[in-house]
């Protein structure tokens, strides 16, 4: 029988919950419980995530973004919180510490887009691990394969993100050799990519201050969806599941995409 908590125990091992930033709210969201042989994978839980859990029986959402983010004052009727735990459906979440790990969010990014040379970028805190200081760098930076214009990259972007079209750039007017890139909303590092030589910052997300600082300073800045830029990384978020848990059936799923769209 698979608990809960070994399921937590699993991701803490591949991608340790003491290096979450302090303002995050990872780990066990809810255990009702139950014996896990089936798990959904979801960026969010949502309503439409939760009633695809509850339709094929599984009794484990494992998300990026956690569903309890701030204390809770209420449950409220059809909430997505309310509806899970009416179904015995109990959830965990991997955020911050997901995207700075090993393997997570943005290592998976950067191997998206082809990024060579990859080296951690962005430094968000100190955190102590088993007694010793250690650095979290919650970005990666890396070299392309070939130098690129910013129309072709950002239409290369698109392309490795699965064709998504609801994303916007600024162009950096030279050309992209040095690409750094941090999923979800990352677009305040944006003010530390000259210091680190970057030609080209891709994020899912940006301020409209950040994408002028990026014009005027000669860096192509792509805000390619926070979903986007996140969705990538479910995969081996599930492979991390499937490699350790026997007789558990893991299921990515993608019902909470939201939809793009162009003009």
């Amino acid at each position: 029988m698979t608990t809960v908590k070994e399921v937590y125990s699993l991701l803490d091992e591949n991608y340790p919950y003491c290096i979450q930033e302090d303002y995050d709210n990872s780990g066990i969201m809810a255990d009702c419980g139950a014996a896990i042989d089936k798990i959904v994978v979801s960026l969010d839980i949502t309503n439409a995530v939760v009633d695809y859990a509850a339709s094929i029986g599984a009794q484990l959402i494992v998300s990026h973004h956690p569903v309890i983010f701030r204390p809770i004052r209420s449950i409220v009727y059809h909430s997505p919180l309310q509806r899970m735990l009416r179904s015995g459906i109990s959830a965990i979440s991997a955020h911050t510490n997901f995207d700075i790990a090993k393997g997570g969010v943005n290592d998976t990014l950067a191997s998206r887009l082809a990024l060579q040379n990859i080296t951690s970028v962005f430094k968000v805190s100190e955190k102590s691990v088993k007694g010793t200081l250690r650095e979290n760098y919650i970005g990666r930076m890396g070299n392309l394969p070939h130098e690129m214009t910013p129309a072709e990259f950002a239409a290369f972007t698109g392309k490795c993100l699965r064709g998504r079209n609801a994303m916007e750039y600024v162009e950096g007017g030279k050309p992209i050799s040095r690409v750094a890139v941090g999923g979800g909303a990352c677009g305040e590092f944006v003010f530390e990519c000259m210091e680190n030589g970057i030609d080209a910052f891709v994020t899912g997300e940006a301020k409209h201050h950040e994408m002028i600082f990026a014009k005027d300073n000669g860096i192509t800045l792509i805000a390619a969806g926070h979903y986007a830029t996140e969705n990538v990384a479910l995969e081996a978020l599930a492979d991390t599941l499937k490699s350790g848990l026997n007789g558990v059936e893991i299921i990515v799923t993608r019902v909470d995409d939201p939809v793009s769209f162009t003009e």
